[in-house]
């Protein structure tokens, strides 16, 4: 208490002299409409900062769980398109509409590693057979077509891309349904080739590729654009090159497609061939 007083009694008026102003900007800010109004304009600034960097903070930390449920929702969507669908029998109708029974199932995944300037390139999703995933099942985009499954573990599965050169899929020619086998050279990996196509076939620089209907795929997947066919010398075949929908160079979010009937058409091709 001793040294409290003295302390006052040191620093008097310095005290008063802050006391004073103190009470003269109480009167200031009360009794006056200008500073009132200034005081208040500068507090909303400062607060209106303080809440717009707050609610960005939030926002970004919210952004994966919104792309996971925005996947998942892509994924559902997929599941009611009618190209996931076979009819069952034209003849019979439910309230005018033909009855469908589903083929193809999707289900969202994400890239968690990749490569796409090797000759062997692969891509890691962050699902696997715990998740219901399985080797053969067809992989897209919101692009197009990636890749298929080719390896699997338990909470992993390795997709053999396009960009491979084991890679061999079945497309067509959009609205003009020539097919062939997409390949690729190795070389580029915006870019790939479709073999087995006619030297007689009328393309187009620009004409779009898709999926044609497999074990694998649905028809219709967009693939990429005919960017310039030649005649291969001394064959009936051209040389057909394809630019990609899909960059390999920033893939990250996939659908892996489940064909519900792949295994009873395979046993019955398989009868065929024998």
């Amino acid at each position: 208490m001793k040294n409290l007083i003295q302390f006052v009694i040191q620093n008097g008026y310095p005290l008063v002299f802050i006391f004073l102003q103190v009470i003269a900007f109480y009167i200031i800010f009360n009794y006056n409409y200008f500073q009132q109004s200034a005081i208040y304009r500068s507090g909303s600034e400062i607060t209106g900062s303080i809440s717009k960097k707050k609610s960005s903070i939030t926002d970004y930390l919210n952004l994966a769980d919104a792309n996971v449920r925005l996947a998942s929702e892509n994924a559902l969507l997929h599941n009611q398109k009618l190209s996931s669908f076979i009819v069952v029998n034209k003849e019979f109708r439910v309230i005018n509409d033909t009855l469908y029974k589903i083929k193809y199932r999707y289900a969202p995944a994400k890239v968690v590693n990749s490569t796409y300037s090797k000759i062997s390139n692969y891509l890691t999703i962050d699902k696997g057979s715990l998740d219901g995933f399985k080797e053969n099942m067809g992989v897209i985009n919101d692009n197009g077509l990636v890749g298929v499954i080719t390896s699997i573990s338990k909470n992993f599965s390795i997709v053999m891309p396009v960009i491979h050169p084991k890679s061999l899929l079945s497309v067509m020619v959009k609205d003009k349904h020539y097919y062939g086998l997409l390949k690729w050279d190795g070389k580029n990996y915006n870019v790939t080739k479709m073999n087995d196509v006619s030297n007689h076939a009328v393309l187009s620089i620009g004409d779009t590729i898709i999926t044609r209907e497999t074990t694998i795929f649905p028809e219709g997947i967009p693939v990429g654009r005919i960017k310039k066919f030649e005649k291969i010398t001394g064959s009936n075949f051209l040389n057909i090159y394809i630019e990609l929908f899909v960059d390999y160079s920033k893939i990250y979010q996939v659908y892996c497609i489940e064909n519900l009937m792949a295994e009873e058409q395979m046993e019955l091709e398989n009868q065929a061939t024998e």
